[in-house]
């Protein structure tokens, strides 16, 4: 009979910690979209906005701090086509990044299921994590990934690692699922999300090693100039002092998950 209580004590223990346990978690999935800043556009070029999405698991530690962890697809482009002082160079690039972030997430009211808790509120967020990246070029209307040409005659890798900070609001209509809105920007600790930070290399020299796309790929101003390569080896390609970053704005619906019925009457 001992034995069969403590067995049946362990499981409603076992089922209660649970039960608070579970009414803590939320999972998520957001989409929205994306852009960037540094060398192919000095500020955010409203054209190049391109899809964002992914999904995300919630911890709430209490109703006024939560720990996230966020995965993101998206993709980033750019061209001096959009800046006229830029023309000449003729760069242009797309990039597709993979992110995965931890967040620490900060709530303003007291936001939860409790019957005093606030069911909206601003937020604020700041993490840390990893970008994966693989910048591409276009030569003749095809794209050609740009880290194995090294047209800055550097290899660099394909993660960074990326500060995501932002603000958004949170609103629950029930007890299970909230709606939520974020902007956020995310500061990377790479030059080269579009393949562009440095120096010119020696486009001859990329032409014998790497053949006409790579020659091309690292002075695109070939196209301009009647098959003619404007910058030698030396000239200012990027600016070296900056890194890159880019911006998310997503919609999010998130679904809280609970075990435990309340009284119906308190929200």
């Amino acid at each position: 009979m001992l034995v069969k209580f403590k067995i049946v004590s362990s499981v409603i223990f076992i089922v209660i910690g649970f039960s608070a346990f579970a009414q803590k978690v939320e999972l998520g999935i957001h989409a929205g979209i994306a852009n960037y800043t540094g060398d192919i556009a000095q500020h955010i070029v409203l054209g190049e906005t391109k899809l964002a999405g992914g999904i995300f698991a919630r911890l709430n530690l209490n109703n006024t701090w939560a720990l996230t962890a966020i995965g993101t697809q998206l993709r980033i482009s750019g061209s001096d086509e959009n800046f006229s002082y830029n023309k000449a160079r003729n760069i242009t690039f797309r990039t597709d990044i993979t992110e995965l972030a931890g967040l620490v997430e900060f709530n303003y009211f007291k936001y939860g299921t409790g019957v005093t808790d606030k069911h909206f509120t601003p937020f604020v967020y700041w993490g840390l994590g990893a970008a994966f990246f693989n910048p591409q070029g276009q030569y003749q209307k095809q794209w050609y990934d740009l880290r194995q040409y090294e047209t800055e005659g550097k290899a660099y890798s394909g993660v960074a690692v990326v500060m995501p900070m932002g603000i958004g609001v949170k609103w629950m209509p029930n007890k299970k699922m909230s709606l939520e809105g974020s902007l956020g920007l995310r500061k990377t600790y790479t030059d080269y999300l579009d393949d562009v930070s440095n120096k010119y290399v020696d486009p001859s020299k990329q032409l014998n090693e790497k053949g006409i796309a790579g020659a091309a790929l690292t002075d695109p101003s070939y196209a301009l100039n009647e098959g003619a390569f404007l910058n030698k080896e030396g000239y200012q390609r990027g600016n070296p002092d900056f890194n890159d970053f880019y911006f998310v704005a997503n919609i999010s619906v998130t679904y809280r998950i609970f075990t435990r019925i309340k009284c119906a009457r308190f929200y």
